[in-house]
């Protein structure tokens, strides 16, 4: 009895953090291409390109791939293009404040 309920309570919990594990593991939901520009103050720092992809999808658009990423020279903010190019967002501070450009 008691190596039944050993056994029960050993895949319990075997279980329970794989799970765990798995909630911990937070997966990138783009891929940055091969060949993808990123430079100025955002080269090496893909937490930046994070979050800025994310603020671009939490604004309701797309990038599911990077092509190119950096810091605007003239004015304080991001420049980010996804899916090869075919979108372009200016990512700006005005005033304290985050807003988000699609540039045609």
């Amino acid at each position: 009895m008691k190596k039944n309920l050993l056994s029960v309570a050993t895949a319990f919990m075997t279980i329970f953090l794989a799970q765990t594990a798995n909630c911990a593991v937070k997966k990138k939901n783009y891929t940055v291409e091969p060949n993808a520009q990123i430079y100025g103050n955002v080269a090496g720092r893909m937490d930046i390109v994070d979050t800025l992809v994310k603020f671009v999808k939490a604004h309701g658009n797309r990038c599911d791939s990077v092509s190119a990423a950096s810091d605007n020279m003239l004015s304080k903010g991001y420049t980010l293009k996804c899916n090869k190019y075919n979108y372009t967002y200016q990512i700006l501070d005005k005033g304290g404040k985050w807003y988000l450009q699609v540039d045609q």
